[in-house]
């Protein structure tokens, strides 16, 4: 990730006022805000945070439950501290946080941004609220960064979200191979060789800036 993504990124985890707005093709249906260092004594919402993620354990390669200690040092250690990672939490138009989605640079590329911990935590608000976020995230990235592509990985089993990903333009470049494994009924899962097989895989998606836009109108089917 570049070096003016990462001041970006610090500078937005210290402004309490940004958001990004949420539109459908028509009106405005929520908006995203990025959490910030003073959301640490954020009881409620730590609480929010590990509760999504155990709702949502079987996305993550490491299926630990989460704690909320352990959730509130994941924030400040892993998203607030970490220059090259933000979290946002997205909510409806009436307030209410419904998930969260995150910027990052796994893969530690010069050029590319990653958008991860894609989250549905609360079944509200309005149907695609997910994708939409998303996209207002995704044309973010492209118009104030240098970034022209983004890209995710996800479970190749997962075809919700991979149908969510290719309505978004994403597309499939590469998939790695993942060995299963259960320690005293806890799952991970660890990369293979790019050359061995697997039943399960992590699929590698990209976004290209033109395709992007491109699909603009492609809002009203969200």
């Amino acid at each position: 990730m570049q070096q003016d993504i990462q001041e970006l990124i610090y500078k937005i985890k210290l402004d309490k006022d940004f958001k990004i707005l949420v539109h459908d093709y028509q009106n405005e249906v929520g908006y995203i805000k990025p959490i910030l260092y003073s959301d640490l004594d954020n009881d409620n919402l730590i609480e929010k945070l590990k509760t999504w993620r155990n709702s949502n354990i079987s996305a993550y390669l490491d299926q630990t439950p989460a704690t909320f200690e352990g959730t509130r040092r994941w924030l400040e250690n892993n998203v607030l501290n970490n220059k090259s990672k933000i979290l946002f939490l997205v909510y409806t138009h009436q307030n209410q946080p419904i998930g969260h989605i995150g910027l990052a640079d796994g893969l530690s590329t010069e050029s590319l941004v990653e958008i991860d911990n894609i989250v549905r935590g609360v079944k509200v608000g309005q149907k695609g609220s997910t994708s939409l976020a998303l996209f207002e995230l995704i044309s973010w990235v492209f118009l104030f960064t240098s970034t022209s592509r983004v890209y995710l990985r996800v479970f190749s089993d997962n075809h919700r979200a991979i149908s969510v990903y290719e309505n978004l333009r994403f597309t499939h470049k590469d998939k790695q191979p993942l060995r299963k494994s259960i320690d005293e009924g806890i799952i991970k899962y660890e990369f293979l060789k790019s050359d061995e097989s697997s039943d399960l895989y992590f699929s590698y998606m990209e976004l290209e800036r033109n395709d992007h836009f491109n699909n603009y109108e492609n809002l009203k089917n969200f």
